[in-house]
């Protein structure tokens, strides 16, 4: 725990979760809090501009030398690189310099499911905060973390919960100290955020810094058929639990056939079949699996597991069906912003498909997504600051079009001989987009657009 009570606090980045953790420490009694951004003032939010005033310093327009130098202790959020000027002098001078995650983690008792992954971590932590919201029988649970909401927040709330999901990332792992979860979940690790980190082990390490504090009797739960596995296990004090949708394990959870079995202390058992389930692609039951797991280690009947699962119609962005245009299906994976995500989308249909590619790369390489392209993908849309990259990779091997705006990729979907259009970029929003879900909120706007002037000619 690191104790702020009677402490000078500077909180670096003032988006939602330098706020909740400068409200944390102004309720923990530190003797000054000080929420510092490198945005101008009129580019900060409401909520951080409502705290001034209210106990809180605001620093805008940098972290200056005076700031760093006259904290005690310094809680970074997780946008902010640990690196740079005012990082080298807070080490020369002793700083204490902690994450969100790391200082929040310290002022609850609950019990902690973390889940990361380059992947798929949004969908698996939200659904597994669904099961044990509705399974875990006198238990309060709640969501936290990257998925949007601060994990300050959560512990300042009056409610004491017995369980906290959070989705993690590989900056919000960047600097735990003491953090230790009672069931880690690495669903996943691709290349991303290759802007950020200098190699594919660096950005790994970061990820496997969520087992790091656990002792063996926390789990660890791990994707099979990830490279890093193999790697990582060894590493780790914890108890392993395997999953894979591709290969039945001998130890482990598996889908084959239609179903999902498990196979663990020497039995092996049907758990439930794929029928009526909504999310689509073998990626999805990765996902599904990972959250089994959590069900199971915390005792929630399997046949409630079931029903929440397959009631679960997925988050917005993510595989989301739009609806149907011009005889095409429309679905909308704008959180595709890496190439294995892309990858992963572009697998679950078999349809004749055109896909929409392309935005602002952070270190790309498309081999991946190029060899994954079967024949059923007759027309690639290349949209965004890259697109000239992606026609000239792609037309090696499929049609591609070139467009400079969403509608205009939406109507070269309308026209291509295709049955599905399917929006997965794999590649960031921020060229032409505030965001993903703007991306994806975009192209919703146009295809919703396209049907309904289809029902009214």
């Amino acid at each position: 725990m690191t104790e702020v009570k009677g402490k000078k606090v500077v909180v670096l980045g003032a988006g939602k979760s330098g706020a909740a953790a400068a409200k944390l420490a102004l309720s923990l009694e530190a003797s000054g809090v000080v929420l510092s951004d490198i945005k101008p003032k009129e580019k900060l939010s409401e909520e951080a501009l409502l705290l001034e005033g209210n106990g809180i310093k605001l620093e805008t327009g940098g972290h200056s030398n005076e700031t760093i130098l006259d904290s005690d202790v310094i809680i970074m959020s997780p946008g902010i690189p640990v690196s740079g000027s005012w990082y080298e002098m807070a080490v020369r001078h002793n700083k204490d310099i902690i994450g969100e995650i790391e200082f929040a983690c310290g002022y609850t008792d609950a019990v902690i499911i973390a889940v990361t992954g380059t992947n798929g971590k949004t969908t698996a932590a939200t659904l597994a905060a669904e099961i044990l919201k509705k399974g875990a029988r006198g238990k309060k649970t709640a969501l936290a973390g990257n998925i949007g909401i601060p994990f300050s927040d959560v512990v300042m709330k009056k409610n004491r919960y017995d369980y906290i999901v959070l989705e993690l990332s590989s900056f919000q792992l960047e600097t735990i100290r003491e953090f230790r979860p009672h069931i880690a979940v690495i669903l996943n690790i691709t290349e991303d955020h290759l802007d950020r980190y200098s190699s594919m082990q660096e950005y790994a390490e970061a990820k496997a810094r969520i087992f790091r504090n656990q002792k063996d009797t926390d789990y660890l739960i791990l994707n099979a058929g990830d490279r890093f596995t193999n790697i990582m296990s060894p590493m780790s004090d914890s108890y392993k639990v395997l999953f894979s949708a591709f290969e039945v394990l001998p130890d482990g959870y598996y889908f084959n056939n239609g179903s999902f079995y498990k196979n663990v202390f020497g039995e092996e058992k049907k758990v439930f079949s794929d029928e009526g389930i909504k999310l689509k692609g073998l990626h999805n039951y990765e996902n599904i699996m990972a959250c089994l797991i959590i069900a199971d280690i915390l005792g929630v009947d399997t046949a409630v597991s079931e029903k929440i699962i397959k009631e679960f119609a997925g988050l917005p962005h993510r595989m989301e069906y739009i609806g149907s245009a011009g005889g095409k299906r429309f679905y909308n994976d704008s959180k595709a912003t890496n190439v294995d995500a892309a990858v992963k989308a572009v697998s679950s249909f078999s349809e004749k498909t055109a896909v929409i590619i392309g935005g602002r790369e952070k270190g790309t390489d498309f081999t991946p997504l190029y060899d994954a392209l079967g024949e059923n993908v007759k027309l690639v849309i290349a949209l965004g600051e890259n697109a000239s990259g992606v026609e000239e990779i792609f037309s090696r091997k499929t049609k591609v079009v070139r467009v400079d705006s969403m509608d205009e990729a939406v109507e070269a979907g309308l026209e291509a001989d295709v049955e599905v259009v399917l929006l997965a970029p794999a590649c960031a929003s921020f060229d032409m987009f505030k965001s993903y879900s703007h991306r994806g909120d975009v192209f919703k706007k146009n295809v919703l657009k396209a049907a309904k002037n289809e029902q009214s000619s």
